[in-house]
């Protein structure tokens, strides 16, 4: 290893204002990023790669482009090796190091930053009494959000979502009185929003910090039903990341108080407890919490009260509970409920959740030993599934292809099989291993 390798990067402050550098931010484009840092300060891949932790290897193919960034975690670890300044590290979609700083407080001797894309002057005259204007803004960029998300999966948002973070962090440092509900409120759900966003992306680590972070809002807010939704939502990301007992256990808090709670809401809560049962191989717990998550998901579509968890239906339901059944095994008994809820799946659905609906009515088929229907409902869902990047639908293809590889030896289900693994290659999200009774 040359004598220098092992050097610190030192970048000048000038070169974070540079416009290539600060697109390659904006973007997350962190190969531009390397290749504009080795351009402007000499470094070799070895010593960035020292700097942020990656072997020479990985910097390179980040260099040219053969893997794309998109972990939020390697991301915040690349901005601290790199000792990215606040300003930069906001452009990047990343909090805050330290305290806010403007041009106008720029070392002496330096040339000035340029301002965050937060709006920094007013954040220090930000004073809560007019917070709700704020909040209200806020909250239409997040229904955008929601939308947008269901229908294209979260890479694209996730840089948005994260950088209003610090904003509504202020606004419910500083509101008083009667609007701090609602600032808390607010910040709960982008929080657990942004905890979702990571989730789906398959990023465990900070879909649990988000959400760990939405429930301290969420409990300082006091509010039974938003506390129970968070709850659920830890359950969630617990039980996807193989801690199935654990999930049971946040599941069953959520429940603590039933009567709180809307319809969706306890059939979203008893719909999370049924997949962690049927993980846990309790297959009776599972059937009955499913029962019990249908007639409530069908009550709710008379309620009246607003909650979390519209998108809780009965034919949601329905994809949840034939999936508690691949996950005990029981593709025959799968089969039925995927079909007796197939039409009420509509073009206007949300995207992503039709697509997994399909990829496992698919794979329940297959499990079957139905090669024709398997088939039939794999090219059903091909169309769907290409504009998304989930990590769910992710690790649902890849037991979908194992399942179909047992007929891997006919041409057309070798043709299918290869252009899966097209799709699951254009995801750029790691497949998460397939669970035991899906194999």
């Amino acid at each position: 290893m040359p004598a220098d390798a092992t050097e610190p990067v030192v970048i000048l402050p000038e070169v974070w204002q540079r416009p290539e550098i600060l697109e390659s931010l904006r973007s997350r484009n962190i190969g531009q990023l390397f290749r504009l840092i080795r351009q402007h300060t000499g470094a070799s891949q070895t010593r960035i790669g020292i700097a942020v932790n990656l072997s020479q290897g990985k910097i390179s193919e980040i260099m040219k482009g053969a893997i794309q960034v998109t972990s939020f975690e390697v991301i915040e670890r690349i901005a601290d090796g790199l000792n990215m300044p606040d300003p930069a590290r906001m452009t990047l979609g990343l909090a805050p190091k330290g305290p806010f700083s403007t041009p106008d407080t720029a070392p002496s001797g330096q040339v000035p930053l340029p301002e965050p894309d937060v709006p920094t002057k007013y954040l220090t005259t930000f004073t809560g009494t007019s917070s709700r204007p704020v909040i209200s803004g806020l909250r239409h960029v997040l229904t955008g959000h929601i939308q947008a998300e269901a229908i294209m999966g979260p890479p694209l948002l996730v840089n948005a979502v994260t950088s209003q973070i610090p904003l509504i962090g202020h606004v419910c440092r500083v509101t008083r009185g009667a609007d701090r509900a609602e600032a808390l409120n607010f910040a709960s759900e982008l929080l657990e929003f942004c905890g979702w966003l990571h989730q789906d992306l398959g990023d465990f680590p900070q879909a649990t910090m988000w959400t760990n972070k939405a429930l301290d809002y969420a409990m300082e807010l006091g509010d039974r039903r938003v506390i129970s939704y968070v709850l659920m939502r830890k359950s969630a990301i617990a039980i996807e990341s193989g801690d199935h007992g654990h999930g049971l256990g946040l599941a069953n808090a959520a429940l603590t108080t039933p009567e709180a709670l809307t319809s969706r809401l306890r059939a979203v809560i008893l719909r999370t407890r049924a997949i962690a049962n049927a993980h846990l191989g309790e297959a009776t717990d599972s059937a009955r919490d499913s029962e019990s998550a249908l007639v409530e998901a069908t009550a709710g579509l008379s309620q009246t009260d607003s909650d979390r968890a519209p998108y809780c239906t009965p034919a949601y339901i329905a994809m949840e509970t034939g999936a508690t059944r691949l996950l005990l095994g029981q593709a025959s008994t799968a089969i039925p409920i995927f079909e007796a809820s197939r039409s009420q799946w509509t073009p206007a659905s949300q995207a992503r959740d039709h697509a997994l609906f399909l990829t496992r009515m698919a794979t329940a088929y297959a499990m079957a030993g139905d090669r024709d229907q398997a088939c039939g409902v794999t090219e059903e869902a091909i169309p769907r599934i290409q504009a998304l990047r989930s990590s769910r639908v992710a690790g649902q293809l890849a037991t979908l292809r194992t399942q179909l590889s047992r007929w891997s030896m006919d041409r057309p289900v070798a043709d299918l099989l290869t252009r899966l693994d097209l799709l699951a290659e254009s995801f750029f999200l790691p497949a998460p291993r397939p669970p035991e009774g899906e194999r």
